[in-house]
């Protein structure tokens, strides 16, 4: 069990996708050392500031492949490494799959590269989306538009 707490920012956006990331996921993450788990921690917690500034998703659950692939963009703009970009891939992979009943799963890194490259093509973006929805809640949605 990580021993971690939230400390309010005063952004109150931030402050949510926070409570959740500590109460439902992090908390309970298992595997590597507890060093490793909080150095990976502090790691997500820069692409949840991200997150908030840029899109303010209602819900931890709802973290899309092209809000990782913008935050990519992000981390390019600031000079940082294709290394250090896969490198927060990873991180950000790793506590995506920590997320009970999350709505989309990551694509492998090749595709958020060139998600990444396209984030301007609407509809490439929502195919990728599409092709990562969670088969759970493909379902839901196929028995809702009445094709199941």
């Amino acid at each position: 069990m990580l021993r971690v707490s939230w400390e309010n920012t005063g952004n109150p956006i931030l402050d949510r996708l926070g409570r959740q990331f500590v109460e439902r996921v992090a908390r309970y993450a298992r595997g590597g050392s507890y060093e490793k788990r909080l150095e990976r921690f502090r790691k997500y917690v820069k692409f949840l500031c991200f997150l908030a500034e840029r899109f303010a998703p209602e819900d931890i659950r709802n973290i899309q492949p092209r809000h990782v692939a913008a935050f990519a963009r992000h981390l390019k703009e600031q000079g940082r490494s294709g290394r250090t970009i896969l490198y927060y891939f990873s991180i950000i992979r790793w506590w995506h799959r920590q997320i009970p009943w999350r709505k989309y799963e990551l694509p492998e890194n090749k595709i958020l590269l060139e998600l990444e490259a396209r984030l301007d093509d609407k509809r490439f973006c929502e195919e990728i989306k599409n092709n990562c929805r969670c088969k759970k809640f493909r379902r839901g949605i196929q028995k809702s538009l009445g094709s199941a």
